[in-house]
């Protein structure tokens, strides 16, 4: 099942709070409640989308969370690598040349015959979600159109 992990959806879920604020900040504590994710699990997060510079950390009375650059800015991708890495569809597909640090490399490339293919499905995927960004998640605006396959056609 292709999915994205439960910490890259709580990311989502918390960029789109903020960005529904912006360009105020909000609390680790409040952005919890209001969003329902437990807060020692959304405090990894913030602290990984800090690093990754998609979130700023505003010390003092005002301070707490916002954005680090605009929401339309920030593209799903952007999002996914911040917590999970580079996406990959299948052991041969990788945004990067390099496997990831398990080596986790499939047995059967060298003789694949769907290699290329996955690999285009793939980089498919990667340009369709890099140009979805935050705003268009946080405020329902997710230009998704699905061609239907017409019966009898394969």
């Amino acid at each position: 099942m292709l999915a994205l992990t439960r910490k890259a959806d709580y990311a989502l879920v918390a960029l789109s709070e903020l960005a529904r604020r912006a360009p105020g900040t909000m609390c680790a504590r409040m952005l919890a409640d209001v969003t329902s994710i437990p807060l020692p699990v959304l405090s990894g997060v913030l602290h990984q989308l800090v690093h990754h510079e998609l979130v700023i950390s505003v010390r003092g009375v005002q301070g707490g969370y916002r954005l680090a650059r605009s929401a339309n800015s920030i593209s799903l991708v952007d999002v996914i690598e911040a917590i999970d890495g580079s996406p990959r569809l299948t052991q041969c597909c990788s945004s990067s040349l390099v496997h990831d640090r398990n080596n986790d490399t499939c047995t059967l490339e060298s003789k694949c015959r769907i290699t290329g293919s996955m690999q285009r499905v793939h980089q498919g995927l990667m340009e369709f979600m890099s140009k979805i960004v935050l705003a268009q998640i946080a405020f329902d605006m997710v230009p998704v159109q699905v061609e239907s396959r017409k019966s009898g056609t394969n």
